[in-house]
């Protein structure tokens, strides 16, 4: 991925605070530091090796699994897998799951980067069982 990035003359390099994260950025300026290589959208960078190609990976399901959650980068780089996975299985009911989530991402953003504007932050639950996670039908 970083090489495609740097084929293209896009720069690819993580901020001190953060340096497990490598973020995108344009050939002569520090913008707009992209935590992803993939995105939809991302206009500013598609000419830079930014492409909306998904990765795909195949998972088998089992009995076990009860949601897939779809997000945005805005959710992602605030809260973790298993943030997530805890905030979906704890809520109250599938319609809300979503909305906790993305609220809880927002609060994160506020809390790790007072003095930045929040990213997007978009969610889709998508429950795999007829139940919700209470044990009722949905």
């Amino acid at each position: 991925e970083a090489e495609r990035i740097k084929q293209c003359k896009g720069r690819v390099h993580a901020l001190k605070d953060e340096p497990h994260v490598p973020r995108v950025w344009l050939p002569n300026e520090n913008s707009p530091g992209l935590a992803m290589t993939r995105a939809f959208g991302d206009f500013c960078l598609k000419d830079y090796g930014v492409i909306a190609v998904p990765e795909i990976t195949h998972r088998q399901l089992t009995s076990r699994d009860q949601f897939i959650v779809l997000a945005t980068d805005g959710v992602w780089e605030v809260l973790s897998n298993q943030e997530v996975v805890n905030i979906v299985s704890s809520a109250p009911s599938p319609a809300a799951a979503a909305r906790i989530v993305v609220e809880s991402a927002v609060s994160a953003w506020k809390r790790k980067f007072p003095t930045s504007k929040v990213d997007d932050c978009a969610v889709v639950c998508l429950y795999l069982n007829e139940e919700d996670n209470n044990g009722q039908p949905s």
